[in-house]
Parts: structure tokens; sequence; C-alpha cells
């Protein structure tokens, strides 16, 4: 068995107060007829933002939405943020409220063998300060080395070719 997590969005205030959406891989939330989730009203964008879960983290990124997305009573910009368990997410005049929770599922490689630890490794090193959803630096975790792009001379098509003496 291996231990994955489920997320969930309690929506607490709004049109669908007290339902519950389940998210599996991917929610697109906006006022589009391709959203997965459609959340009609003026103050949420045709695609205000995406939820993302992966088997240890939610994420959610704003899709440069005009009235913003909230974590936790703070406007998050652009960039990706983790959600941590009974942190609040708000899009216009709803607000929900994140359920994460933890899932056995079956790890054939896993058959027979020790119980994986309770704590998924993905999620240490998250937290949480002053309301904000961060991520900390693992002591002893190494960034892999910076690739070196190949650099390319333009070619001028009307330059003599280099001599060779």
């Amino acid at each position: 068995m291996a231990i994955t997590m489920d997320a969930s969005l309690k929506v607490v205030s709004g049109p669908l107060s007290e339902r519950t959406i389940p998210i599996t891989r991917k929610l697109l939330i906006g006022r589009a007829d391709d959203c997965n989730l459609r959340l009609t009203s003026e103050l949420v964008s045709g695609y205000h933002c995406v939820l993302l879960r992966d088997e240890f983290t939610l994420r959610v990124r704003d899709l440069a939405s005009r009235n913003g997305t909230v974590v936790n009573g703070r406007r998050i910009g652009t960039s990706v943020v983790i959600l941590l368990h009974d942190d609040t997410l708000s899009i216009g005049e709803f607000s929900f409220l994140i359920s994460l929770t933890q899932a056995a599922s079956l790890d054939h490689s896993q058959v027979g063998g020790a119980s994986p630890g309770i704590s998924p490794p993905a999620l240490q090193g998250t937290g949480s300060f002053d309301g904000d959803t961060l991520q900390v630096q693992v002591p002893g975790a190494q960034s892999p080395p910076p690739t070196p792009l190949p650099v390319k001379t333009p070619l001028d098509p009307h330059a003599a070719p280099p001599s060779s003496g």
C-alpha cells in the first residue's frame, strides 16, 4: 500500500454553499464553458485559476484573472502556491475550504514490503507563515546544477566563409 493524497474543496460561502467538490488531477475554475468548475459571477474571469493535484501536493495558480485568487486572505499573483489542509481559497464571492486527506492505494512494488512513512516526502518542507503558504529550504537538499545552454552565433549569409589559414 502506498500513501497518496485525496483533495477536495468545500464551498463555505457563495451560491454553492456546503457543496464538496473532489479534485482529481486538474480542476480548471472560471466562467468559460469548458471549465471543470464553472462559477457564474462577474467577479470570476473566464479562466480564473487552476488547481493541480499530484500524489502529495495540491497547487493553485491564478491565470492572470482580473480580480485575483486569494489564499488565506492574501492575493497570490500568478505564482504557484502549495495549498495545505484547512487553507481558504477565495475566488470572487466564493470561498472554499481545502481538505487534504491521506488515502491508501495499492502499490504492487511494495506488496509484502515495509509500509511507507506517514508524512509524504513532497509535503515536508512546506508550511504556513503569517497566513501565507510557503516552501522552505530543506537542509541537505541539493538543486541540480544548471545546464549550460549552447551558444549559437548568428550567421550572415552575405559574409565570406571563414579562412582556414
